[in-house]
């Protein structure tokens, strides 16, 4: 459907300032101004309905004022229908123009500069000015995030300045495709599907790179979850099917890959670990409406879907936020210094960050202001370089030179913190090192051996290390002949678990609003504690610090290594050890151990 500039109906001058109607399956209109809708936006909802999509949002040009147009899944007299909802729209979100609209249109369809400026009849020059002033007002600088935006704002153009194939792995692509395709009875019936399908499952492996570690166990968790279900008869008489996608968690471009290869199989649902695009993933399952169910642990994304909780509907995340790194670690060591666990030479805390990943923040402000009102002097050290484990050896050597009582070292990686303490050890301080998460992946032990002895570190979730968690670590090891750790693989295990109990609560699996109401009231204890999602970010609570019932938030987990063990030390209703000091650390440093 390309682009037609002669005005049609819905530029009437009476045309009120905002409309709803319904299309039916058969394509008939109803509501007030249905004969005032242009009928190739009927068309549009047709193949809306014929995909069996869950909303699309884009701006209709081919009128006298643009109109700003929502098509959302609806049932109708036993039947799916499409609820159109209108408004005109005099000026674009982000004072975008209408020929800016264009050039970000072809640009999310995968056009290089030239190719748009071919299909919009203008310069190069011209393309490339457009798209410096769009990026200014979306306030970002690549041609990514502008693609990013653009979808979750609805700033798509129809119809298409060109006919353009880029787009079909997209919602509004596929719906573009299929307009005015008159859906059959299979895809526009309400009710269960065939009994003979599966339940399809996305799942975003991060396979490839430095999370490789990291995904087997996020992998079989899933897989024991699933297979646990399907032994019990799978759900309303269906088995559950998962379809892998791999990812490298550091590449945004293969993130896109995967996941528009998980979209070309209908899934009722999409997983995913931890990504340095999970924020284009997101957004393109948000687009279609698919839950998504991650476990990134940001802060960031959880502001995003509090922004616009109806456009991220379905997007949970299976963590608290990552902000409570930093603030945990300071309340850790306050605790040991005034228990007399720890009795440090410094009051310095070093916290070492990355700055990899954007999205990501450990609460270092937040932790900088308690650790100074605890008597703490907070240092940041800055891991930059084109060489990570380079930049985290360089790391290690200045934390050195300062002698802090604690260092904090903020990375996901196991081989980010290999590096930074095997350079540390090579001259050590009386210096704690807490680390975040990475210990938490299955062989990190085994890549530092003995030197790792002493280490801390946490998780914002961690399997817990009661009946429940180790009826799970001995489930897994007997089906998988090896550790779950203790971090992803209870994730991946519980969020099955949690997706089956919404399904089981709707009468359509791909009814993923209802799906999406009934994970938002999820109550669940899994071998990672207890689950129940904040109603605005639509993420796990924190146990102490967005609530103080154990029943529904989760521990943030902090472990020591002590005999090549990982013994859960803190929070003291779920210890099953204490805290030993490490043996780099002097006596006279080390206190008298908790």
């Amino acid at each position: 459907m390309a682009k037609e500039r002669p005005v049609g109906p819905a530029s009437r001058e009476s045309f009120p300032e905002t409309f709803e109607v319904r299309v039916l399956h058969n394509g008939s209109v109803s509501g007030p101004h249905g004969d005032m809708v242009d009928p190739d936006v009927v068309d549009l909802a047709l193949g809306f309905l014929a995909e069996d999509l869950s909303q699309v949002e884009f701006v209709w040009t081919r009128s006298r004022i643009p109109l700003r147009i929502s098509i959302q899944r609806s049932q109708r007299q036993g039947h799916r229908s499409a609820r159109i909802v209108g408004e005109q729209c005099r000026e674009l979100p982000l004072r975008t123009t209408l020929r800016e609209l264009d050039v970000v249109t072809l640009l999310i369809a995968g056009l290089t500069n030239p190719a748009i400026a071919t299909a919009l009849h203008v310069s190069l020059r011209t393309v490339t000015t457009h798209l410096d002033h769009v990026m200014r007002k979306f306030g970002v600088t690549n041609r990514s995030a502008v693609a990013t935006i653009a979808l979750d704002r609805g700033l798509i153009g129809l119809p298409l300045p060109i006919d353009t194939d880029g787009l079909d792995q997209l919602a509004i692509g596929r719906m573009v495709r299929s307009a005015g395709t008159v859906p059959s009875p299979a895809s526009s019936a309400t009710g269960r599907s065939s009994s003979v399908d599966p339940i399809r499952v996305g799942a975003l492996i991060p396979s490839q790179g430095r999370a490789s570690a990291d995904a087997m166990a996020m992998l079989n968790g899933a897989r024991l979850a699933i297979e646990q279900i399907n032994a019990r008869g799978g759900i309303q008489d269906r088995l559950l099917q998962m379809d892998i996608a791999d990812v490298d968690a550091d590449d945004e471009i293969s993130a896109r890959t995967a996941m528009d290869a998980l979209l070309r199989q209908r899934p009722a649902a999409i997983t995913s670990g931890y990504l340095v695009g999970q924020l284009p993933v997101m957004t393109a399952s948000a687009t279609d409406g698919i839950p998504f169910l991650h476990s990134s642990a940001s802060s960031l994304l959880g502001d995003l879907v509090a922004n616009d909780v109806r456009r991220h509907h379905g997007v949970f995340q299976f963590s608290p936020d990552d902000d409570d790194y930093a603030p945990c670690c300071v309340s850790f060591l306050t605790q040991l210094r005034e228990n007399g666990s720890l009795s440090p030479r410094s009051n310095r805390i070093c916290f070492v960050i990355q700055s990899r990943w954007e999205f990501i923040d450990l609460g270092i402000e937040c932790a900088t202001r308690e650790a100074v009102a605890a008597g703490w002097e907070p240092v940041v050290v800055k891991a930059s370089g084109s060489n990570g484990e380079s930049a985290w050896a360089a790391a290690a050597r200045t934390v050195q030179d300062s002698t802090p009582a604690a260092v904090m070292v903020g990375s996901y990686f196991q081989q980010d913190l290999c590096a930074f303490v095997r350079e540390f050890l090579k001259a050590p301080s009386d210096t704690l090192i807490y680390s975040t998460y990475a210990p938490s992946v299955p062989g990190f032990r085994e890549s530092l051996g003995a030197r790792c002895e002493g280490l801390l570190w946490s998780a914002t979730t961690g399997t817990y290390a009661d009946d429940l968690g180790a009826e799970f670590s001995r489930t897994y090891r007997a089906r998988f002949g090896r550790s779950p750790g203790r971090s992803h693989a209870g994730i991946a295990y519980d969020r099955i678990h949690i997706l089956a109990q919404a399904w089981r609560q709707v009468s359509d699996v791909r009814d993923f609003d209802d799906v999406a109401d009934r994970l938002s009231e999820t109550r669940y204890r899994g071998v990672n504690g207890a689950y129940a999602f904040d109603p605005s970010k639509h993420r796990t609570l924190s146990l102490g610090r967005a609530s103080r019932d154990p029943s529904l938030a989760q521990a943030h987990t902090i472990f020591q290594i002590q005999g090549g063990r990982d013994i859960l030390v803190s929070p003291p209703p779920y210890a099953t050890g204490r805290f030993i000091p490490p043996p780099w650390v002097s006596g006279a440093a080390a206190g008298r151990g908790s």
